[in-house]
């Protein structure tokens, strides 16, 4: 299809029509590594996850409550400075620890580490990059002097043994508790979890309590949610929660590892609708709007911009700059999976060839 000549007065018009949508904040940016020219444009969210979980960073990363009674920060991930994620998680753990001492008073949700100010890598996770994993300590209790359960929540990550149990000790895996703090995850309006990761005999007591407590349609996402990961520990003394990137950060850069449930939302019809609006100015002479173009492809990693950027190659190279030309090179290149630049890396699938 042909494109109408766009020029640099147009593009300032146009303003990136799909960011209209969107809210405006300024935010910081990444703090290393060489960065393409489309970080200099203004951000269109408040903060977010940029790459992968694995090897991501943030921008506008903000940092857990301080102080708040329903959520408390393990003093460990204080030390760390690992107590900052994207808003969206920030928000979805404050909303989630808030319902639960709502319906059960006296629970404290203590969280361990999410990601660093920056994002980037956080040891000893191979995780944790970019805003959007946090791992929490499990809600346990006491048998209280009227024979039923009284909270007994700390910042410690204990173990749950196969009957429950906390070893060692009197104190029980809170099991409606533990599934009241799932359900609020899976029931949040903003963020969607892909994972809750968790050993398996938790899950099997999380799961056969919601089968008897809990909606049939919500039990059979947390079916699929709650895991036991098979590459690391079991997490039979916390959970890990990592969230789906939402429609404003993927349209900066944030990757998503497969799978994807049927139920989380992949804005497709709206990645192809900015898509869509951005392909005219790869037809333009004026190499800051094609160059801009070309980076924002990259970032949202639109593999169907991939016969767009060979058509452009194909035209007339001495009616092309040079610049543009390496740029889309490289952009196709990325795109088909071929090669990384090294400024692009973040922007690479976990799964993806390197």
């Amino acid at each position: 299809m042909e494109h109408a000549h766009i020029d640099g007065r147009a593009m300032a018009i146009a303003n990136w029509q799909a960011l209209r949508l969107l809210p405006a904040a300024a935010v910081q940016h990444p703090p290393s590594g060489p960065a393409p020219a489309f970080e200099r444009a203004p951000a269109p969210v408040e903060g977010y996850s940029v790459g992968t979980t694995n090897a991501g960073s943030i921008v506008g990363a903000v940092s857990l409550p301080a102080s708040y009674p329903a959520l408390q920060i393990r003093p460990i991930s204080l030390t760390r400075n690992a107590y900052y994620g994207t808003p969206g998680l920030v928000a979805m753990l404050v909303k989630a620890a808030e319902r639960v001492a709502r319906e059960h008073p006296g629970s404290v949700l203590w969280a361990g580490d999410l990601s660093l100010p920056d994002g980037g890598a956080l040891s000893p996770h191979a995780s944790h990059a970019s805003g959007r994993d946090v791992d929490l300590s499990f809600y346990v209790s006491a048998p209280s002097a009227k024979a039923d359960l009284a909270p007994a929540d700390s910042a410690a990550m204990r173990y749950i043994d196969g009957e429950g149990r906390v070893s060692g000790s009197e104190l029980v895996f809170d099991i409606p508790r533990n599934w009241a703090l799932v359900a609020a995850f899976l029931e949040d309006p903003v963020a969607t979890p892909q994972w809750i990761f968790v050993a398996a005999h938790l899950r099997e007591l999380l799961l056969a309590y919601g089968r008897t407590h809990a909606d049939a349609r919500l039990v059979a996402k947390a079916e699929v949610v709650l895991m036991q990961p098979r590459d690391s520990s079991p997490h039979a003394d916390h959970f890990h929660m990592r969230i789906y990137c939402g429609l404003a950060e993927r349209l900066e850069g944030c990757l998503d590892a497969a799978p994807f449930h049927s139920w989380a939302p992949r804005h497709e019809a709206a990645l192809a609708h900015w898509l869509e609006g951005l392909l005219p100015f790869l037809d333009t002479p004026r190499v800051p709007e094609t160059k801009e173009a070309i980076e924002r492809i990259v970032r949202m990693n639109a593999t169907p911009a991939i016969p767009h950027l060979e058509r452009l190659l194909a035209s007339d190279p001495a009616a092309r700059d040079p610049a543009i030309t390496a740029l889309a090179e490289d952009a196709l290149d990325f795109l088909q999976g071929r090669r990384t630049p090294a400024a692009w890396k973040r922007w690479r699938a976990e799964d993806a060839p390197p």
